[in-house]
């Protein structure tokens, strides 16, 4: 029985990881494309409903707020798990061992710097509206 149930389990785990959405992670072809701002949240395997939260905060802002700015690749959004193999390198790069919000900012095709944005986003995920003003600023102060 108890292997039956740690089949499950495996089987399980190992469909959550590999049914995750792919994202388009940046390359040299989409900084010269005109990127300004690229984000990342990464994340865990298993997550937490705040964390679960700010993902989706941050999606649905993009989407409402910045449509025309995704569709120009002028901003880009990967949500990557940074405890996938495949997502190693660039969770180091970024010091994500957990739950975090990165901002890229990128000029003239070279990225200028990063932003860790992770305890402002825990700190405002319980007011919408708040993360939703303070995160469409961020935004426009980078690209504008």
């Amino acid at each position: 029985m108890k292997k039956i149930i740690l089949l499950i389990a495996i089987s399980i785990i190992t469909s959550v990881s590999y049914g995750q959405i792919k994202e388009t992670i940046t390359t040299e072809k989409n900084i010269n494309s005109g990127l300004r701002l690229q984000i990342y949240y990464f994340h865990l395997t298993n997550r937490c409903h705040t964390c679960t939260s700010i993902e989706a905060e941050v999606r649905r802002n993009l989407d409402s707020l910045f449509t025309k700015e995704l569709n120009s690749d002028i901003v880009r959004f990967a949500a990557l798990n940074c405890e996938a193999k495949e997502n190693e390198a660039i969770a180091r790069k970024y010091d994500a061992y957990g739950a975090t919000l990165a901002f890229t900012v990128y000029k003239d095709g070279k990225e200028i710097k990063k932003i860790d944005l992770s305890n402002w986003a825990f700190s405002k995920i319980h007011k919408p509206e708040v993360f939703s003003a303070e995160f469409k600023h961020k935004i426009e102060e980078i690209i504008n």
